[in-house]
């Protein structure tokens, strides 16, 4: 069963879904740089066999933010206007009451939308207008490269659902088109689909290429109508997307506004190297619910297996935790890294399936963050706690976003508090991933998340996510604006000098670290099995030669 977007009567609720079926469905995207603002348009048309109010439930990606909605309803035109929740849902029932045709917008969930529409008359034809704007997050794999995901359904997950939903199997007519318009500030290197196959055409923002050609624009199309009932994601690469870089938007009063205006977009992309710990401790949270079945499973065992391998051979303890309507650990507690427990942990993993029926993840990452060394008495011989990296590879499909993140944010605040560091990792995984509830837990855990499709291939995220574990925590970030008129000209031929000499010496404090480093190079993370130099003794002056027969 998959959750289709579209249209539900508030009486009667799925049983009279085919009332309302999907005639066509597509969506134009334009990117631009790492921001995009996209265009749903979704057309209905009503076989009811009376007036019915209806709702029209759909997601979005959690960085989205509607800027605008428009309902056609045959010829009449039902624009949104925003205003304060209850205010906004009085008028529209004052409306309903009247007879009335009107259109409510609300957000149920982080990447839930639902659109009330009162008053639909049968034999009518409804095209629904959502348009979004949202910021574009890197792949993971590169930091030259862009991940663009759009959800076309909401999968079933795990818990109370916020609001109505249709659920019902995927029927051949919900197809979806899709176009993406692509501007870069420098030359674009690749784009692909682990998701779908696609159209592709450089140097413009038509299917057929015209004009000049720039090397800085592509236009991108699916090669066939997609089903709706799996995200579509196109992975961009391009040149200069890790530099910092302002853009700016203009609106001119030619263009109806009230007075020309300019809004600007700062992108800094970090770019240096901090220290490794010099020890720490992994949990992996591994996901296997029923929702993890298929290739869902198999993706995270490839992935798990690769980490296994890769985890630095000294100074470190890991265990496995299991997870779906219980949980259970391969270890009591964590384990010293040798070839001997990672032998033991590979063909554990072997043997995991997704028969751990529902997705009870928080009471998973409660275990997690408790079963850690560093909340023993005395952790380590000296006495100094280890720090503790939980990564959950997971398909994020729960409900319960909220109270989630808040223990996951509580657990490392206390975690800090006590003079530890507990962060938390997260590997999305599947053709239909929560992205809420994935970045949400990667932030609130003061780490990263990355995603892979069932296809895709997982390395050089997994290598990413674990460099990012095995470095400190950025603390105490502050940010400097500096007015141009105070800055000294460089031709200047004057030096400021203090008014009064400071009579002690400085405190000796650490360097700062600047967020971006013009002169940094990608050094690789010190990873899985290191070749150690060994320095051997003298040999023996007298040796013994074996004895022969």
């Amino acid at each position: 069963m998959s959750a289709i977007v579209g249209i539900i009567p508030l009486e009667g609720g799925w049983s009279l879904r085919d009332e309302y079926p999907l005639v066509q469905s597509r969506c134009v995207y334009n990117v631009v740089d790492v921001y995009t603002i996209a265009e749903i348009v979704q057309d209905y048309h009503s076989n009811a066999p009376l007036n019915r109010d209806v709702e029209y439930v759909f997601p979005l990606p959690p960085s989205a933010a509607v800027c605008s909605f428009k309902a056609v309803i045959d010829e009449k035109v039902v624009k949104g206007v925003v205003k304060e929740k209850s205010e906004a849902m009085k008028t529209f029932k004052q409306a309903v009451a009247k007879g009335k045709t009107a259109g409510l917008l609300q957000q149920e969930h982080a990447d839930v939308f639902r659109v009330s529409l009162g008053n639909i008359k049968p034999n009518t034809k409804i095209s629904v207008h959502i348009t979004f704007v949202s910021i574009v997050p890197h792949d993971g794999s590169s930091p030259q490269t862009l991940r663009v995901t759009l959800p076309t359904a909401i999968a079933p997950r795990y818990g109370a659902t916020p609001t109505n939903i249709p659920w019902f199997a995927t029927k051949s007519q919900n197809r979806f088109e899709l176009s993406v318009s692509i501007q870069m500030n420098k030359p674009i290197t690749s784009i692909s689909s682990p998701s779908h196959p696609i159209g592709l055409t450089l140097g413009c923002h038509q299917r057929e290429l015209t004009g000049d050609y720039n090397p800085a624009k592509a236009f991108v199309y699916l090669a066939a109508p997609a089903m709706l009932d799996e995200d579509i994601v196109v992975i961009i690469s391009a040149q200069g997307l890790d530099t910092p870089r302002c853009s700016v938007e203009r609106w001119l009063e030619s263009d109806g506004a009230e007075e020309t205006t300019d809004a600007y977009a700062l992108t800094l992309v970090p770019k240096f190297d901090l220290p490794a710990l010099p020890c720490q401790e992994y949990i992996f949270l591994v996901d296997r619910s029923g929702s993890m079945s298929g290739g869902r499973i198999t993706a995270v065992k490839a992935a798990l297996q690769i980490l296994l391998r890769s985890l630095p051979s000294r100074n470190t303890r890991f265990n496995i935790v299991s997870f779906g309507s219980d949980f259970t650990s391969l270890w009591p507690e964590s384990q010293q890294y040798t070839a001997d427990s990672m032998e033991e942990a590979s063909k554990h993993v072997d043997g995991f399936d997704a028969n751990y029926g529902g997705t009870e993840l928080l009471s998973a990452l409660k275990f997690a963050f408790g079963s850690r060394q560093d909340v023993k008495p005395a952790p380590t011989a000296g006495g100094e706690k280890i720090p503790t990296s939980v990564f959950v590879l997971t398909d994020g499909e729960a409900w319960d976003l909220e109270g989630i993140v808040e223990a996951v944010a509580n657990n490392c605040e206390a975690a800090k508090n006590s003079g530890s560091l507990l962060r938390a990792f997260v590997l999305g995984v599947g053709n239909q991933v929560s992205i809420a509830m994935c970045e949400g837990i990667a932030r609130a855990g003061k780490g990263t998340a990355v995603f892979v499709a069932e296809r895709e291939k997982p390395d050089a995220k997994l290598m990413g996510l674990l460099k990012a574990a095995r470095g400190g925590v950025v603390d105490d970030l502050a940010v400097h604006w500096v007015d141009e008129d105070s800055r000294m000209d460089e031709d200047d031929d004057f030096e400021m000098v203090p008014r009064v000499p400071t009579p002690t010496p400085p405190v000796q404090a650490q360097e700062p670290l600047n967020l971006y480093d013009e002169h940094h190079t990608e050094t690789p993370a010190e990873i899985g099995a290191q070749q150690i130099k060994v320095v051997l003794g003298s040999p023996p002056r007298v040796q013994q030669a074996p004895k022969s027969d």
